[in-house]
């Protein structure tokens, strides 16, 4: 998809999400700083684009939705890949999405990047919004360092990966308990592997998404913190739950329409928030 196609997608998506919405005074000029955190969803990676990237991911739609609901729109992070030219030119580049990476890798590098990732480098970062989309890789890669042969139980697993979750969210609320810790409802998971193993990821990503909704988000509610759930999941399937592969073409990685899904919901998300 060329660059125009895609601005031109892009100022579409615009106006589906933002209709006839008036600026406020409160919204004309406000700073807002996003730390878009994660693994190669956040990053923009898909199989189906040129050198297997869509420029900007889902950072680059948000963006534009962001200054067309008035703000000033700062992203922070210590990763500048990937970017599209308005976002180099608007020095929006910065964002923490590893490809490959895992819960246990982003909590082990997080508070080094916080410390020294603010806008355009200069010092910390202090956030206002943290959108989290996070476990993909956990599930792939069947990742759990007690079980190195990986012969735990399903349900050991699945515990074992949210715990590690639930450390990284506290982690985060902790080093910065004024931002707003967005945690996705990560989007559906099939891939490349045989039918039954697809069967087996998506039937986890749906018991991690619950875990999110129903016990961690509350948990952390209840304690005062600025937590919230973000159905990322429902982009990309049915009502009941069916995954719907036709913006999901690897069956993990989103195309550049699935990547304005995306931004659409973390833009509805935040904007519940600043209007509360």
């Amino acid at each position: 998809m060329s660059m125009r196609l895609f601005a031109a997608a892009v100022l579409a998506t615009l106006v589906l999400v933002l209709g006839s919405r008036c600026l406020t005074a409160a919204d004309a000029g406000k700073v807002i700083t996003v730390y878009p955190l994660g693994d190669s969803i956040t990053f923009g990676w898909s199989r189906v684009a040129p050198h297997h990237q869509i420029p900007g991911g889902y950072r680059a739609p948000l963006y534009l939705m962001l200054v067309h609901a008035g703000y000033t729109v700062h992203f922070v992070g210590s990763n500048t890949r990937n970017p599209t030219r308005l976002l180099m030119r608007k020095h929006a580049t910065q964002h923490d999405g590893w490809p490959g990476w895992r819960i246990d890798q982003i909590a082990s590098h997080v508070k080094a990047w916080l410390a020294r990732s603010g806008y355009q480098f200069k010092g910390p970062a202090y956030p206002n919004f943290i959108l989290l989309h996070i476990s993909t890789n956990d599930i792939i890669q069947h990742f759990d360092p007690k079980y190195p042969h990986k012969n735990e139980s399903e349900s050991q697993f699945m515990r074992d990966v949210e715990s590690r979750m639930t450390r990284l969210v506290q982690q985060l609320v902790t080093l910065r308990p004024k931002s707003h810790l967005l945690v996705a409802q990560v989007i559906p998971l099939g891939g490349w592997a045989p039918q039954l193993k697809s069967a087996l990821w998506n039937k986890e990503v749906r018991a991690f998404n619950v875990f999110v909704k129903t016990r961690l988000v509350p948990a952390c509610q209840a304690k005062g913190e600025l937590v919230s759930a973000v159905n990322q999941y429902a982009n990309f399937s049915t009502p009941a739950g069916k995954p719907v592969w036709t913006h999901l073409p690897d069956k993990c990685h989103p195309d550049p329409y699935g990547y304005r899904l995306m931004a659409r919901t973390w833009f509805k998300a935040i904007m519940g928030i600043e209007h509360k």
